[in-house]
């Protein structure tokens, strides 16, 4: 083909039609051009249908996050309200100077104190900041939520890890108020005999700092429960709709 058109050229020359090798100069340009400006416009679509498949790839790894933290929530929820039963449990004990059933107050002194992991991950927003692939998401409210999300997710672990030094104490002082250690392989289970331990109700009742932390135990859960409720989850499940409507998008 180069071959043809150099011919066409070399031809024009020689019989001195300079006006129509001027013209067909032109229209080689302009051929050369619009080449150019397919192949560039190819090169676009090939780029966004690439984008766009990466793009929707991190939105659906993005939705599975969150579903996988909503279902983490509801799971700290049923622990919580465990952990509050077991210190009202306790409190109801002291008060009442009666353990109704030795082996649940064992039960409870022994695990009202254990400490619980509220962190809510979400690595691939993490990945989309981190690589500059922001802008590949059409929705400004999708975004805000997203930066929304991450700072509240932030701020929770920090108020949940500061009730930590208080759950450890209040471990300290229970496991201090028993005549015997349990064994580590009773801890996981619902309901163990604690064979062996034994305890002073009265003793214990006297102790203040324990009937104080265990109080703010009970309270610290309830509130929580709430705050996941309220806050946590309806934010969580507004972003997994918001996302929904994004992958709909594309």
């Amino acid at each position: 083909m180069i071959k043809f058109f150099r011919r066409i050229r070399q031809q024009l020359l020689t019989e001195n039609k300079f006006s129509k090798y001027l013209l067909y100069a032109i229209g080689e340009i302009v051929l050369v051009v619009i080449g150019i400006l397919i192949a560039l416009q190819i090169n676009n679509w090939n780029q966004e249908r690439i984008e766009h498949k990466e793009t929707e790839v991190l939105l659906r790894n993005l939705k599975f996050e969150v579903e996988e933290n909503i279902k983490d929530l509801k799971d700290q929820q049923s622990i919580l309200n465990v952990r509050k039963s077991w210190a009202d449990y306790i409190l109801n004990s002291l008060d009442d100077q009666k353990a109704i059933d030795s082996t649940m107050f064992i039960t409870a002194i022994t695990r009202v104190g254990w400490i619980m992991d509220y962190s809510q991950m979400l690595p691939t927003y993490t990945e989309i900041v981190s690589s500059g692939k922001l802008s590949y998401i059409n929705s400004e409210n999708l975004k805000k939520a997203l930066a929304d999300y991450q700072s509240q997710v932030e701020l929770n672990q920090q108020i949940t890890s500061s009730y930590n030094p208080a759950l450890k104490e209040t471990e300290r002082l229970a496991i201090g108020h028993l005549n015997g250690m349990p064994v580590a392989s009773n801890l996981i289970k619902p309901v163990s005999s604690y064979m062996g331990i034994s305890f002073d109700l009265k003793s214990i009742a006297t102790d203040t700092e324990f009937y104080k932390n265990i109080k703010h135990i009970s309270f610290q859960s309830a509130m929580t429960i709430d705050y996941i409720s309220d806050q946590l989850i309806t934010s969580t499940e507004r972003l997994k709709s918001l996302i929904d409507d994004e992958i709909k998008s594309y």
